[in-house]
């Protein structure tokens, strides 16, 4: 039974956004390390396939030094072999790292839009897929199609977006997954992985990214490793994801409804964030909740006084001003006036919008009081 390790999504050369240059640097040379990480991981544990589902590089330009970087970690385990499937961010092309690289015995890679096989018999597997030749890819190759050889454990290495019909990026619903006849779909472009799935006798997994790169990419990172046996045409899949992340990304939403001192908020902050988060964290702090006028709350204040010992620490103030709504709605003057102008954002607004009527409404009703903010 061959161990196999599902990855997908790396991003190599990725701009890291969060944080400043000097941090995106560190993010960027981090990233070379879980890569070399997950090369290391796949020595030691004796993985015999790995199956590196697209978007391996962030963009079609990537630098020589990247390239033999990233061919030169695979060729140093010569006994795994490594199929690559290229996605939406690095497709298979003329001038592509794929096409003008000089790639290792043991990585095959997949070259056009049609759907394709790698045969390794000496571990009773089939590997399928197809790569991406541009950014977009309307029709999936996959749908419809069936293995050759029931025989053998056979798996779909793809690039592919399930669940979303009216997707550039090669749309595939569950239905057609569980009527290709698969064992097991290795798949990229999701980068938060929700765990293996079944539809039929196939199972099917998005491995999810290696690091996250944004505040859309919480949590630990890193990729699946599977045990398959086939018995009667039927396979039983194993997995079981590995954490190779060096960071992660977290949100923290704190309701700080009820504050009325800068003392009451920094006790409610310092019991959300003190002792739950380290080093390893990039950290954004939501605030929520009503809080009085008369609280001036200070994002740069809280990040100096919270972000020692976190990577990177940022704060959002979405509190909303505790005031006498309905005095106001009816308030003849202009302090009425103002109020019912903000209304509809205060009310219906994205949180952003939100977020700037409050603080519109607060300013404003403070001027109109003769009080300026400190």
């Amino acid at each position: 039974m061959p161990k196999i390790l599902h990855s997908a999504d790396i991003h190599l050369d990725s701009p890291f956004r969060s944080g400043n240059a000097g941090k995106s640097e560190v993010r960027r040379r981090e990233l070379r390390g879980t890569f070399s990480s997950l090369m290391m991981y796949i020595k030691d544990n004796g993985v015999a396939l790995a199956l590196l589902a697209g978007d391996l590089f962030d963009s079609e330009s990537v630098t020589k030094n990247t390239a033999d970087f990233f061919f030169g970690e695979m060729a140093s385990v010569p006994g795994c072999r490594f199929v690559i499937s290229p996605g939406n961010h690095d497709p298979y092309t003329s001038g592509s790292v794929y096409a003008v690289s000089d790639i290792p015995e043991n990585v095959y890679i997949f070259s056009d839009t049609a759907l394709n096989r790698f045969r390794f018999p000496e571990i009773g597997v089939d590997v399928y897929g197809y790569a991406f030749t541009k950014s977009t890819l309307d029709v999936c190759p996959f749908v419809g199609r069936e293995p050759a050889d029931s025989d053998m454990i056979n798996i779909l290495c793809a690039h592919a977006d399930v669940g979303n019909p009216l997707s550039p990026y090669c749309p595939v619903s569950e239905s057609d997954i569980a009527g290709t006849g698969f064992d097991y779909c290795a798949l990229g472009h999701v980068h938060n992985s929700a765990g293996m799935k079944r539809v039929g006798n196939t199972y099917y997994a998005y491995s999810g990214c290696l690091e996250g790169r944004d505040f859309g990419e919480t949590g630990h990172k890193g990729a699946i490793v599977l045990d398959i046996e086939k018995s009667r045409g039927i396979a039983s899949v194993k997995a079981a994801g590995v954490r190779f992340s060096k960071r992660r990304y977290e949100i923290c939403r704190a309701d700080v409804s009820g504050c009325r001192t800068d003392d009451e908020l920094m006790t409610k902050l310092r019991a959300a964030i003190v002792g739950k988060y380290g080093s390893d964290t990039l950290l954004r702090l939501i605030l929520t909740g009503n809080v009085p006028p008369s609280l001036r709350i200070s994002t740069d204040g809280i990040a100096a006084r919270f972000g020692d010992g976190l990577f990177y620490f940022e704060v959002l103030d979405r509190t909303l001003p505790l005031y006498d709504s309905d005095a106001l709605r009816s308030d003849p003057t202009i302090r009425g006036a103002f109020f019912r102008e903000l209304l509809p954002l205060l009310e219906n607004g994205s949180p952003e919008e939100r977020a700037d009527a409050a603080r519109a409404l607060r300013l404003g009703l403070m001027a109109l009081n003769g009080e300026r903010e400190e």
